[in-house]
């Protein structure tokens, strides 16, 4: 518990890392990639759903796994397995393989979800600086949405790289990442980590049950982190696949692959707009910012599923900008209703509801768009879906 902590040292590290894991090189051309090697929308939102299933899997085991044995370990692990899914899907000559790849994606993203969070929380809480999480954190949000713009201009050489040079790439640039990782230090904030090392592996399942029992009693005790839970993965979700979808139907449109980037690159700047919004905006009803969030999400959505191009890439930065400012202030209310021994285990709570939605919404919004022939038509029904939960939420009492 006196175990002083090099802020300044580990803060350097979690950048570095946010940064070379941010160059997220083939978020802007995916689904184009797999459309051109002849897998139909079904069939990527398939996969895609495969993601979500592994990922609801892995939420709670991988965030009790860092909450046990120690945030460091967990991250460290998750950035071996992201690189190995990098190398699978990069040779992966079926649909098969494709999944397992995205099997090995969705476990390594269990692990960092709440982790990475969780471990950035409670470094600062050792060195008695909690109350600067909203800046830290919008430093990484800010670090990831340039680098994710910087990211998705690599779509400009998909015709020298191919579809295998963008996953071997990416390899690279995780690794490095994955390096920073290993020069963190664990954060001690309470007598429980201290004493990881102590416990003898025949103790293990006794912790388990143990803290399970006391993330249910936080969450009983405390029914807006539920709600949190809840409202993030609404809004989370439709961003996600409003970007994902509108790849295919820039294609459709007459737009060549090389340009894919652009509705993530000003989607990206506009998130750099919405988090420096958040950082300086003071919430009074969190209600109303939900509200907000899911009205103008819900827009963009529809702009992006059946207004043309142009004001799609728009609808992409309206959605991309109201999602940074709301993961902000999601995120630090979460972690301050939390205890730092149940941290990563209950932030993972938060994947397991964006897992459990998008697992039907995924493939549902892809078997739409081809049944109607068109990648659009099922973004119209989920920004009508979004947008009348902002509705739903302002009139309940």
């Amino acid at each position: 518990m006196n175990h002083q902590l090099n802020l300044k040292r580990q803060l350097r590290c979690i950048y570095l890392s946010d940064f070379f894991s941010g160059l997220r090189i083939t978020d802007a051309v995916w689904v184009a990639l797999l459309a051109a090697r002849g897998f139909s929308l079904l069939e990527i939102g398939l996969a895609k759903s495969i993601y979500y299933t592994v990922s609801l899997l892995a939420e709670i085991p991988s965030g009790m796994a860092a909450d046990l044995f120690g945030r460091k370990r967990a991250l460290v692990l998750g950035g071996v397995l992201v690189v190995a899914y990098n190398l699978l899907i990069a040779f992966a000559p079926n649909l098969f393989v494709i999944c397992l790849a995205m099997a090995l994606n969705a476990l390594s993203n269990a692990l960092f979800s709440g982790t990475s969070s969780a471990l950035t929380y409670d470094s600062l809480k050792q060195a008695g600086r909690e109350q600067d999480y909203i800046q830290v954190s919008a430093n990484e949000y800010q670090i990831t949405n340039v680098t994710n713009a910087l990211g998705s201009l690599t779509s400009l050489l998909h015709k020298f790289l191919g579809f295998s040079g963008f996953y071997l790439l990416s390899a690279a640039f995780e690794s490095i990442s994955a390096l920073a990782i290993t020069r963190l230090e664990e954060p001690i904030v309470t007598e429980t980590q201290a004493s990881r090392k102590q416990h003898p592996l025949r103790e293990l399942p006794a912790q388990f049950a143990q803290l399970i029992q006391d993330s249910l009693r936080v969450l009983r005790s405390c029914p807006s982190v539920g709600r949190l839970i809840l409202s993030s993965a609404v809004i989370s979700g439709s961003n996600y696949l409003s970007i994902m979808f509108f790849q295919q139907r820039l294609v459709e449109l007459g737009y060549p692959t090389s340009l894919l980037f652009l509705p993530l690159l000003f989607s990206n700047l506009a998130a750099m707009l919405g988090t420096e919004w958040g950082r300086r905006i003071h919430l009074h009803s969190f209600r109303r910012f939900y509200t907000l969030c899911a009205l103008l999400c819900g827009i963009g959505c529809l702009c992006v599923g059946a207004a043309p191009a142009l004001v799609g890439i728009l609808g992409c930065m309206l959605a991309e900008g109201v999602l940074g400012a709301w993961l902000l202030h999601e995120n630090r209310r979460l972690n301050d209703a939390i205890p730092s021994d149940q941290r990563a285990t209950l932030i993972s709570m938060d994947n397991i509801a964006y897992s459990l939605l998008m697992i039907p919404a995924s493939p549902l919004v892809g078997a739409i768009g081809d049944i109607f022939g068109q990648a659009g038509a099922g973004l119209v029904l989920l920004g009508l879906a979004v947008a009348l939960s902002g509705l739903i939420v302002q009139k309940q009492n």
